[in-house]
């Protein structure tokens, strides 16, 4: 049997530990208030900032609504294609001879009501020597309201500056070409030393340094002696081993100038676009063919003797190239190939192997592997 005291002690050790129990349940249930406050706050913060997000939200929306609406309130600004659409301003018609009467007028009146002397026409003529008399083409160019002022401004120096014999002498000829070997380019110097228009000095010097241009198709010389002429300044410039930067139809810096002068039948702006935009392929762009590529496919069609382009096997043309590339350079080839482009296959591959003459594919290579300085 147990003692008495013993059970007691029993009691009071459970009686404490329900204590503790009681304590550790009311901890956790303070903690659990504690918990809940938290989150409440948080919640409560978190509520208090999503507000404040979509007010500011909100805010910047109506602001972007008031934008759009003043914007679309404000009258657009017109395109210059437009404006000049909507100016009813005449334009490329020649002037009449009353509209040059006008203008001569113009001038003279503003020389003398400005009072500027004798030099006063040579003043406007040259207003942007003279700071006074800056703007004068603005109120000169008033005159005829419904033309372009700046066509009035070209319309004036035409008028004043041309000479009363519009047929050039043999004796302007040659002193044309003196001051072209002295001044160059600079046709304004030019044309003062003539007492000419820069414009028709200009135009006379196109005309006489080449007597023998042409327009319209090439000849199967000029293709020739294009190639030869381009092919010979490239051999020239691989020598010195420098390529200038240069981009879009001057990049392989050929001298279209002295190509032109040589070749005698075309400008130099000819020349070049002949060159670049039917001449070169498009695939080097694309950087699916090269320029030495040229060379080598006349020279493996020139060796095939194949009898027609039907015989030719495209794969095995250039180990380096695809097919069909080489079948497409070929006809971007015969296109501008001139006249021979519908005679035999035979003869067309005999054309071209002397324009890209195959000794000319290192060359070629050597040449657009060179870098470019800067």
């Amino acid at each position: 049997m147990e003692n008495k005291s013993d059970t007691g002690e029993k009691d009071k050790t459970s009686n404490l530990q329900d204590v503790d129990d009681g304590g550790s349940c009311l901890k956790a249930v303070d903690d659990s208030l504690k918990d809940k406050k938290l989150k409440s706050v948080m919640k409560e913060d978190e509520k208090g900032k999503g507000i404040e997000v979509n007010l500011v939200k909100k805010a910047k929306k109506k602001k972007r609504k008031q934008d759009v609406a003043e914007n679309e309130s404000k009258p657009k600004a017109k395109s210059k294609k437009r404006r000049t659409e909507d100016d009813n301003l005449v334009r490329g018609k020649r002037f009449t001879p009353e509209e040059d009467e006008i203008v001569k007028d113009a001038v003279l009146q503003y020389v003398k009501l400005h009072n500027l002397g004798e030099k006063g026409l040579e003043m406007v003529m040259n207003c942007h020597s003279y700071p006074e008399i800056k703007d004068c083409w603005s109120k000169i160019g008033t005159c005829i309201p419904y033309r372009p002022p700046g066509a009035i401004y070209y319309r004036a120096h035409t008028l004043f500056e041309r000479s009363e014999k519009r047929e050039w002498t043999k004796e302007e000829t040659e002193f044309l070409q003196e001051c072209y070997e002295k001044y160059g380019n600079n046709w304004k110097l030019v044309a003062d030393a003539l007492g000419k228009n820069r414009i028709h000095v200009k135009d006379k010097w196109r005309r006489i340094k080449l007597p023998n241009q042409k327009a319209g198709k090439w000849s199967q010389e000029e293709y020739q002696n294009l190639f030869d002429l381009v092919n010979m300044d490239l051999q020239l410039k691989v020598a010195t081993q420098e390529k200038k930067t240069m981009h879009g139809m001057l990049k392989d810096n050929i001298s279209w100038g002295a190509i032109s002068d040589k070749l005698s039948t075309r400008t130099d702006c000819v020349c070049c676009m002949k060159w670049y935009s039917q001449l070169t392929s498009s695939l080097v762009e694309e950087d699916k063919w090269s320029n030495a590529d040229d060379y080598r496919l006349i020279k493996a069609l020139y060796d095939l003797d194949a009898a027609c382009v039907e015989d030719v096997d495209w794969e095995n043309v250039l180990e380096h190239r695809p097919g069909e590339i080489s079948k497409k350079r070929w006809d971007q080839m015969v296109r501008h190939i001139g006249d021979h482009g519908s005679k035999p296959f035979t003869e067309q591959v005999e054309i071209l192997s002397q324009r890209y003459c195959p000794d000319l594919a290192e060359t070629r290579e050597a040449w657009d592997n060179i870098p470019r300085t800067q």
